[in-house]
């Protein structure tokens, strides 16, 4: 007969390995990364994302990875959010790319930890822009990069199609951030 003693440490070490491999397999152990997922929005979606930071300074960047522009800024903008988010500000990054997938590698390689959507392929993007910057549609035919800072009331402070300057937008955010 088998010493018992022998048999509950046995079963114990089995225990904790498919317990272990179960975890691993999941990817809710601590210290292993989850996968980034892109919440898909429309137009009236993200607008109410913004309205929820309410109290925040809010900027919002639109891109995609095909967009050369984008790509540069797009390190600027993650220091952006790297030095002034502890101090209210949130950053939301619009990928238009084709599908999610395309955004997610560029997203992980950038430590893009602010909140992230992709626009819906379900409205046209001539739509989505009405409806969230008729005036991005209108003057520049809703071209990217596109950028808007929303202050802590969620009314615009700032607008720029194409590559933003880090410098000019850096003060613009400190001062919106030193405001009440």
């Amino acid at each position: 007969m088998p010493d018992p003693r022998k048999v509950h440490i046995l079963l114990t070490l089995a225990s904790i390995l498919l317990l272990s491999f179960g975890n691993l397999a999941a990817g809710t152990r601590q210290g292993v990364p989850q996968k980034r997922t892109l919440t898909e929005v429309d137009a009236n979606g993200l607008k109410q994302a913004i309205a929820r930071q309410k109290g925040k300074v809010v900027f919002v960047n639109m891109w995609a990875t095909w967009c050369a522009p984008c790509v540069a800024e797009f390190p600027d903008v993650v220091k952006l959010y790297q030095k002034y988010h502890a101090k209210g500000l949130e950053v939301i990054a619009v990928s238009f790319d084709e599908a999610a997938a395309a955004a997610i590698p560029f997203l992980d390689r950038q430590k893009a930890d602010f909140i992230n959507v992709w626009k819906t392929q379900k409205q046209d993007d001539d739509t989505f822009k009405r409806i969230f910057e008729k005036a991005w549609l209108e003057k520049a035919a809703g071209a990217l990069p596109a950028s808007w800072l929303f202050d802590r009331s969620g009314n615009r402070q700032y607008y720029r199609v194409g590559k933003f300057d880090p410098a000019a937008l850096d003060a613009q955010i400190a001062e919106l951030l030193a405001r009440k």
